[in-house]
């Protein structure tokens, strides 16, 4: 069986995301990772680097191995503080971003205690600009402080109750500089109870230094129709609900352990200066008898896996401390020591199960494999404080407040009187990240909590391989399903979903659905989930409403919704194809070397100097005519040859191939038309009109034929999908709040 490493996406993520300088072995890539853990933690997660079953965050692939090389954090992303509202605290955090992105993370930051526009200020000034202004600055430090040659990722966030919040709903599309900044609104549950009244709601802000009170009315109802529009044509802002995010976590009880905000993704919300330190599990290697009769999750090996990942995060904590960017993420680490243990392949896993994403029998299945995720890790975090300590602030007392260990109390005894007894190594253990990136390295598999987004598409091997060939990639376990049941590869997708009825991608699953999936996982995930929900560009603004309403009411922590055609691929520094004039001097032919294998079609004609002329037509796989090739029996050798050399670079460079057909055929020889006048049915009118007649013959061929034979590969469809800026492919996939090409791994979450 080929491994992950082996398979050309595969090894084109780690030359270009993770391979350090000099490096190009996979097995030196592992062992470096691998190498940072205790013996017998090194042994179990080498094995399960090696088969694809457990792999780290992005950053710690990065990041491990690199002490006295470079600086570079295992974290892929931070919490900082709400900036006071004072210029000083503003420039402080300002400050502290620049240092993040100069480490690799991202960071989130809550802005609500910033004074509202126009209020009262105490210099020369007289108003304030408000609190939205301030993100200029932020933003620029973004652009100065790049990582690789991109931005560090940010997310911002306000309160739905500040005075300024019509205008941060606003601020991409008044001000196109902030674009890049993935925003969300923090709802509390009083605002939407308000919504579904169609209650006033009081905006407030108490600005400290003048004493002055700010007070506004909205209509709550208002503003979320009008919050649903604005996420219908730009995708953002996004919605966190704050009250959840706070009281259900495994430290709820703590009063000094305050979430303001989540990270750019959204599956870990933390207090000031925590950082998100993942891992994730594949689901899909732990299901046994994959599309047999009775597929079964295998629970000891699961609950062993999360163990040894609990293990392997506590250690990369250890590992990671003196690379922290700041003094005050180290204090966080001593006094919580948050880790975020996800999964990916849930899509593959439920196919392998037979079980169609967001069905009933497919949340009772991820519902029951999640709560065994929860009580592992708890049961493990608890055995590690016996052995190693607490996390520095843990408090029994505290930590029974929680609605989590109530939940540990009931589901699990044992393990309730381990944490009793024992205390909790880490103040948080489950985080469902997106994997954008790692689940395609670790052998193209769904990301995160998400369904299929797309079955299979076409792809040409990376730019950095050169030779461009054309493939079909299938998504893990529908090329495992394939090979099951001893399927041909050129299998079309709705055959597969015909004959595999629980088989659905992305923007099949009712949208409903998929909020019902990410709340029965909520109840056993102690952080955040990170979930996109892929709607068609059809969907409406009651759609979208009925999405955020119901993922408030099902107790989810925040959710993304992403609408083809909307803004926010231009957000995401993706634009629409335009066509443009013509630029003279400037197009080059494509290379005959670039493409691997060409079909011909040969036919021959005549003329009055030469009696047999063989035209040989090469067309590409995908039935485009490229090139032509002639072979005289007499006349002027080199304007004939001059003429199909000139034939072909037209069509190399893409010129319409019925223009060159007008071109070449409107050329005529006296002599080959007085042997036309003689009766000679069978001569050309010149030899550039005889190659017109060839290649008309075999172009109209393919027009008639292309319906029928071309495969049509709508994740390569630009009117559906955007294209990636780093390879050119038609294959982003959106992920919360972060995009990934299942192309060429390129992610990004701005």
């Amino acid at each position: 069986m080929e491994k992950w490493y082996e398979n050309e996406i595969g090894k084109n993520i780690l030359q270009a995301k993770y391979y350090h300088v000099g490096e190009n072995d996979p097995q030196d890539f592992i062992n470096r990772v691998a190498s940072i853990f205790s013996p017998e933690v090194k042994i179990s997660m080498h094995e399960y680097l090696e088969d694809g079953s457990v792999c780290p965050a992005g950053r710690t692939l990065y990041a491990t191995g690199a002490k006295g090389k470079f600086k570079a954090s295992l974290s892929n992303c931070y919490i900082l503080p709400s900036p006071e509202d004072n210029i000083e605290s503003i420039f402080k955090i300002n400050a502290e971003i620049a240092r993040i992105f100069s480490y690799g993370g991202g960071i989130g930051v809550n802005i609500s205690n910033l004074r509202p526009k126009e209020s009262s200020v105490n210099n020369a000034a007289r108003t304030s600009t408000g609190a939205v202004s301030f993100l200029k600055i932020f933003d620029s430090t973004g652009e100065v402080i790049s990582q690789n040659g991109r931005r560090g990722a940010m997310m911002v966030g306000l309160n739905c109750d500040h005075p300024d919040i019509y205008e941060f709903l606003h601020m991409k599309q008044h001000n196109e500089k902030l674009a890049s900044m993935n925003i969300s609104i923090l709802f509390k549950d009083d605002f939407m109870k308000a919504v579904t009244n169609n209650e006033e709601y009081e905006l407030k802000f108490d600005v400290a230094a003048t004493g002055e009170q700010v007070r506004k009315k909205i209509n709550a109802a208002d503003f979320f129709d009008e919050y649903c529009k604005t996420q219908w044509d730009w995708g953002d802002p996004g919605a966190l609900f704050v009250d959840r995010l706070n009281d259900y976590t495994l430290l709820s009880g703590y009063d000094d352990y305050n979430i303001e905000i989540t990270n750019p993704c959204g599956e870990f919300g933390g207090n000031a200066y925590n950082s998100c330190n993942l891992m994730s599990v594949n689901l899909y290697n732990f299901i046994d008898d994959k599309f047999a009769d009775a597929p079964k999750l295998n629970e000891e090996t699961f609950a062993k896996a999360v163990s040894t990942a609990v293990r392997a995060l506590d250690e990369v904590l250890d590992y990671g401390y003196e690379t922290q960017p700041l003094d005050a993420n180290r204090k966080c680490i001593d006094d919580w020591r948050s880790v975020g243990l996800g999964l990916f392949g849930v899509a593959d896993a439920l196919i392998a199960m037979k079980l169609k994403y967001g069905s009933d029998d497919a949340n009772a299945f991820i519902g029951q494999a999640m709560r065994l995720m929860f009580i592992e890790a708890a049961r493990t975090s608890a055995q590690m404080a016996k052995e190693k300590g607490t996390f520095g602030r843990y408090d029994w007392k505290k930590t029974l407040k929680s609605p989590l260990v109530k939940l540990l109390q009931k589901e699990a005894p044992d393990v309730y009187a381990l944490i009793k007894e024992n205390g909790l190594r880490n103040g948080t253990l489950l985080a469902i990240a997106p994997t954008g990136t790692i689940s395609l390295l670790m052998g193209v598999f769904s990301g995160g909590c998400e369904p299929l987004y797309k079955m299979s598409y076409m792809r040409t091997t990376h730019k950095m391989e050169g030779d461009n060939k054309a493939f079909k990639v299938y998504a893990h376990s529908i090329k495992d399903l394939l090979d099951y049941n001893e399927l041909s590869y050129d299998t079309a997708d709705e055959e597969i979903k015909k004959r595999f009825p629980w088989i659905i991608e992305s923007h099949e699953v009712p949208y409903l659905n998929r909020v019902k999936l990410q709340a029965v996982m909520q109840k056993y995930v102690d952080n955040s989930i990170s979930s996109t929900v892929n709607l068609r560009s059809d969907a409406t603004v009651d759609d979208i409403k009925r999405i955020y309403l119901a993922a408030w009411k099902a107790n989810c922590k925040g959710i993304t919704v992403f609408r083809d055609g909307c803004k926010r691929g231009n957000i995401l520094g993706v634009t629409d194809e335009k066509k443009s004039s013509i630029e003279y001097d400037s197009i080059q032919p494509k290379k005959r070397d670039d493409i691997a294998r060409l079909d011909g079609t040969t036919l021959v004609r005549h003329t009055s100097c030469v009696d047999k002329m063989y035209i040989t037509i090469n067309k590409t796989a995908s039935g485009q005519v490229f090139e032509v090739f002639t072979n005289a029996s007499g006349g002027c050798a080199s304007n004939i040859a001059t003429i199909t050399r000139l034939t072909s670079l037209a069509l190399r460079s893409g010129v319409s191939v019925k223009q060159i057909i007008k071109q070449l055929a409107v050329s005529k020889c006296s002599a080959c038309q007085a042997l036309i006048r003689d009766g000679r049915k069978d001569i050309s009118l010149s030899c550039g009109n005889a190659i017109a007649s060839a290649l008309m013959e075999v172009y109209n061929e393919t027009q008639t034929k292309k319906d029928e034979e071309t495969y049509v590969d709508k994740s390569e469809d630009a009117s559906i999908n955007k294209k990636c800026p780093e390879c050119g492919h038609y294959t982003l996939r959106p992920e919360g709040n972060c995009v990934t090409c299942t192309y060429c791994g390129w992610s990004k979450c701005e």
